[in-house]
């Protein structure tokens, strides 16, 4: 039965061009064929997969509403599996979200807007986006998950509330820079592998990594997505670095219910200490 009830989750390693909409929506619809070819049900794409990341105040220029024609593509690509795409979206009552969009059905199911906005060293977000009101689960046919955006999932707390809220996965969408010291592996990856791993023990929960590869304006995003169970062990090898690549791995929620069911340290967070710590915050 657990072999039957196993869903095929794609992890699309792609390297995106700023300010470049179209060729990027390409190389979806390129990865999407792939993924389906492969017998997946979700393709999760990189942060800012279709707009690359470094458009500083090009933002403005190529930010998105939902019902953007730019759009309908990738809405018709969903009709038979489910898609997480990253885009810079426009919202109704103003400013830009960098932003996580499930789609399925040829219809938008639900979006993450980016909570945590580095503005430090290289990263200069908080000048063209908003953060995020709010954190919860996204619903598609393949059950409820909860969606990081880079800066967010090194905010542990994040992690944490979306175990609370009951999620079956998370699926950690990047753009991770990094720099070469001459390791096997990027060493931004292996930083990246340290949170995937604690992540997916600490929430006993699949973990679900997609970061994007290539340069942009002489900065080196490093790849290696990567996918583990809810005891952190891989279930796929992590995609090599600085390569576009399709990861293709399995995803049972059965098989991560059983896995809380024995190992139930999400089910035991001291909540009150969490109130504790809020009430001091506010005093």
């Amino acid at each position: 039965m657990g072999r039957a009830a196993e869903k095929v989750i794609a992890l699309a390693q792609i390297a995106t061009c700023p300010g470049q909409l179209q060729h990027n929506l390409e190389r979806h619809l390129d990865m999407v064929a792939r993924a389906r070819q492969a017998g997946a049900h979700l393709v999760v794409f990189p942060e800012l997969s279709l707009s690359g990341y470094l458009l500083a105040h090009g933002v403005l220029e190529h930010a998105v509403r939902l019902g953007d024609p730019l759009l309908a593509p990738l809405l018709e690509a969903s009709r038979d599996l489910a898609l997480l795409v990253g885009l810079p979206l426009r919202e109704g009552q103003g400013g830009i979200s960098n932003a996580a969009v499930l789609l399925e059905g040829g219809e938008v199911r639900g979006v993450h807007r980016k909570l945590y906005l580095p503005t430090y060293g290289m990263f200069d977000e908080g000048r063209y986006f908003v953060p995020g009101p709010r954190l919860e689960p996204l619903v598609c046919s393949l059950g409820r998950f909860g969606v990081l955006i880079c800066e967010d999932a090194w905010h542990l707390s994040s992690a944490v509330i979306l175990a609370q809220a009951g999620v079956d996965a998370l699926l950690v969408v990047a753009g991770g820079p990094t720099e070469l010291d001459g390791g096997e592996e990027p060493a931004g990856s292996r930083r990246w592998h340290w949170i995937v791993g604690a992540t997916a023990v600490t929430t006993v929960r699949p973990v679900f990594f997609a970061n994007r590869c290539g340069w942009e304006e002489g900065v080196l995003f490093g790849g290696c997505s990567w996918a583990v169970d809810a005891r952190g062990r891989s279930l796929a090898p992590p995609a090599p670095p600085m390569t576009e690549t399709l990861v293709v791995t399995p995803f049972s929620r059965a098989a991560a219910a059983r896995a809380r069911t024995l190992i139930p340290i999400p089910y035991a967070e001291r909540l009150d200490l969490w109130r504790a710590a809020l009430e001091n915050a506010g005093a």
